[in-house]
């Protein structure tokens, strides 16, 4: 956090400056819009045409495992086509990637903010810290010298 007020920081750049952070708000906003837009569709196209019912077994099979690895996923509803989603990160799970099967949505960090609440963390059941506080691999008895 900047200690010194924004307007003794930024000067007479203030105003700009927070223009331009408005215009990179909206921008994202719109490329988060377009991407639903096209997720929305290609999940219509792959699976409008199915029963329910079929489209739900189909679905759950599809959805059923994470396509993005990192040290953590956990499910979440995707936000364009409602079907289950995956949102990975590391160590604990604050939204770095997110990725859906059904409609073929893929989020980076980037736009995560404009997609609802797929950036807040994620409660998860076991200490992250165990995955990090562990002592380095000694290359000698991982190498077998």
């Amino acid at each position: 956090m900047l200690k010194v007020h924004p307007n003794g920081y930024w000067g007479p750049y203030r105003v700009l400056h927070d223009n331009l952070v408005d215009e990179q708000v909206r921008e994202e906003r719109v490329a988060a819009e377009a991407l639903l837009v096209k997720t929305r569709s290609m999940f219509e196209r792959h699976f409008g045409h199915m029963a329910r019912k079929e489209r739900d077994v189909v679905l759950a099979a599809t959805t059923s495992q994470p396509m993005i690895t990192m040290s953590r996923e956990v499910p979440k509803q995707c936000p364009a086509c409602g079907s289950q989603g995956w949102v990975a990160g590391e160590a604990n799970v604050q939204g770095i990637a997110v990725h859906c099967a059904a409609c073929d949505l893929e989020v980076d960090s980037k736009l995560l903010f404009h997609l609802g609440d797929l950036d807040e963390d994620v409660v998860l059941d076991d200490d992250p810290h165990h995955y990090v506080d562990e002592p380095p691999v000694d290359e000698d008895i991982y190498k077998g010298r």
